[in-house]
């Protein structure tokens, strides 16, 4: 039996002031259905973070519809779960969709009892589907045993427990999921896309009784002890870590063993760089129209430093700045003035710190007599007419 196993597609997303449908719609319509037409593999499994927001924009629903029914075309059953960044709006017309053989899960439907998966030699899967859902939900669907954890310090990790613990499996029992094992390794990019919480952090231990699983969440390419396996993001979305293989999975099975797992690369249809210099130094290099992050290692800003930089890279998305001291010093340092009780934070300090959290620097010399230049007309004004800011 042959499966396509990929994840965190993200359809939809913007990356800074880039929309990157047009790229996402080219990279589905060419390379990946594509490769499903030549492989012809039994099942694809989609383990969630389908769409990249839970309200996604009309474009991007019409391009899921648009895919969904190329899909069909392939004749290739599939099953899509949904993942934190999906909303039940991903499963409008689920019911429809199945005389299609496309299945999207959005409840716990095959956690109860699983999705039967036969090839035409007659040999099954047992497939244990687990969408996310909002921490509560779950909670609440596992009833009993939700009841019986609630005192402990991780109530729905010991809910799930003894919910697996109680189910009897059919083998080869296989769960399909959208979360995080603590041994994996996170790439950076969730937290970018703002969906990374502990709520689905669980210990691979919780999972025992399961041969394999196959996971989304962690857009990396990785698997753990033989059985946790997750694809990986198909495309970039971050600058630092473009360059990390991509792709899809092909797992075969034999007699309900792995015997073959392979990621096949796919080619991003853009090109993220990060170049980092002087600007004398950046300014020599050839023009480039990939997407690009500039960083400059300048102690002082430079007049029309976009417009200038957008002369050679047409496509600058991010300027800025090497920072003198880690944002995590200047952090600490406002949180620490914040936080004393008998200090009572001046405008001038406010403004400093504040001036030094967006520029990664202090203030020059004639900004900030500029500063002080209006906020004393402002004070004076202040008293004068009243206390126009309280």
């Amino acid at each position: 039996m042959r499966i396509i196993l990929t994840s965190d597609w993200h359809l939809g997303k913007a990356l800074y002031n880039l929309k990157l449908l047009p790229y996402q719609s080219k990279f589905f319509h060419d390379q990946f259905l594509g490769l499903l037409r030549d492989v012809k593999p039994d099942l694809l499994i989609v383990a969630g973070d389908i769409l990249d927001k839970p309200l996604p924009d009309q474009e991007t629903l019409f391009y899921f519809e648009e895919f969904l029914r190329e899909l069909s075309y392939t004749k290739v059953k599939s099953i899509f779960i949904l993942g934190n960044h999906d909303s039940r709006r991903t499963a409008l017309h689920k019911h429809f969709m199945e005389y299609a053989a496309i299945y999207i899960i959005d409840d716990l439907k095959y956690l109860i009892e699983p999705f039967v998966v036969r090839d035409s030699q007659g040999n099954t899967l047992n497939l244990y589907l687990f969408p996310y859902l909002p921490p509560f939900e779950l909670m609440n669907k596992l009833g009993h045993y939700y009841s019986r954890a609630q005192e402990a310090a991780n109530p729905l990790r010991e809910a799930l427990w003894d919910y697996f613990a109680d189910k009897t499996l059919k083998d080869p029992a296989i769960l399909v999921g959208h979360f995080a094992i603590e041994e994996a390794v996170p790439s950076g990019e969730e937290l970018l896309l703002r969906g990374f919480s502990n709520e689905y952090l669980f210990p691979k231990d919780l999972f025992s009784p399961f041969k394999y699983l196959f996971l989304g969440h962690l857009h990396r390419y990785q698997t753990y002890s033989n059985k946790f396996i997750y694809s990986g993001a198909p495309l970039p979305y971050s600058f630092e870590i473009f360059s990390e293989r991509r792709g899809v999975l092909l797992v075969e099975f034999n007699e309900g063993i792995i015997s073959h797992l392979e990621l096949i690369p796919l080619e991003p249809p853009y090109i993220l760089k990060i170049i980092k210099g002087s600007f004398e130094s950046i300014c020599s290099l050839p023009e480039d129209e990939s997407y690009v992050k500039v960083i400059l290692e300048e102690d002082k800003p430079i007049f029309d430093v976009h417009a200038k930089l957008k002369k050679r890279f047409p496509n600058l998305l991010y300027l800025d700045y090497v920072s003198p001291q880690s944002e995590r010093d200047v952090h600490e340092l406002f949180i620490e003035g914040m936080s004393q009780e008998d200090t009572q934070l001046e405008l001038k300090i406010l403004f400093r710190e504040f001036y030094q959290l967006l520029e990664k620097r202090g203030p020059e010399e004639e900004l900030w007599q500029i500063f002080e230049t209006y906020l004393d007309l402002f004070n004076q004004k202040e008293q004068k007419e009243g206390m126009l800011c309280h």
